[in-house]
């Protein structure tokens, strides 16, 4: 049988290959559009000369920033692992963190269930809630698909859970791969940053991200 710490690097392993697959994959969304930007372009000038008209104009300036945000979000991962990155240790409020997510997440996502109860906990709140609002986007877009996600908080002896669900579970078991997003993993890194713990449980379009956060400081990064 395999040792515990032979379990930890397989998975690290694991979550780093499927990273990378994910970054490639959405990268290339862009990168597609601002060719395809250039190629209208052309096809509007005469000769040498290429025209952008206002719609290719903010065409190109969404793609350029949905490259520079994965590219910046790609940097903070590889400085954070490099322990280049300092975290703020808190204070933050986990309902004002909750709601924050709700108002963040994908236009046509809803977060279904009530906000957990004002507890204050040693976390960078910035970086939580962009992760909270990443595993709720994950957990639509590798379960059900449906908009709907169910959240349920959980009061723990020395820290707090959060359970993002979303499908009914049938089937056979299957892992977070890279189709879970580049903003699954993100958070999982970040969380995982805070001393805190991610778990998942998946069948075919149906997920359960269970997100652990510590209620006393036991930063890794």
């Amino acid at each position: 049988m395999a040792a515990p710490s032979e379990f930890l690097s397989s998975e690290t392993d694991h979550y780093r290959r499927e990273a990378m697959g994910a970054f490639a994959h959405e990268i290339r969304t862009p990168l597609t559009s601002i060719r395809m930007v250039i190629e209208l372009a052309k096809r509007l000038g005469s000769g040498d000369q290429s025209i952008l008209d206002a719609e290719l104009s903010t065409m190109l300036n969404t793609s350029i920033d949905d490259l520079q945000r994965l590219a910046d979000d790609l940097q903070e991962i590889s400085r954070l692992e490099r322990g280049k990155s300092t975290l703020a240790p808190g204070p933050c409020d986990l309902r004002a963190a909750v709601a924050a997510a709700r108002e963040l997440v994908t236009p046509g996502i809803e977060l279904i269930g009530p906000n957990p109860p004002s507890i204050t906990g040693p976390w960078d709140a910035g970086h939580l809630v962009r992760a909270l609002a990443g595993f709720a986007q994950a957990a639509n877009r590798i379960g059900a698909g449906s908009g709907a996600v169910d959240l349920v908080f959980e009061e723990e002896q020395d820290g707090v859970r959060l359970r993002f669900a979303s499908g009914s579970f049938a089937g056979e078991e299957k892992p977070v791969a890279a189709d879970a997003g580049f903003a699954f993993f993100r958070a999982r890194q970040f969380v995982l940053a805070m001393g805190g713990e991610v778990t998942t449980r998946r069948r075919e379009r149906a997920v359960e991200i269970a997100v652990g956060l510590p209620l006393k400081e036991r930063y890794t990064a």
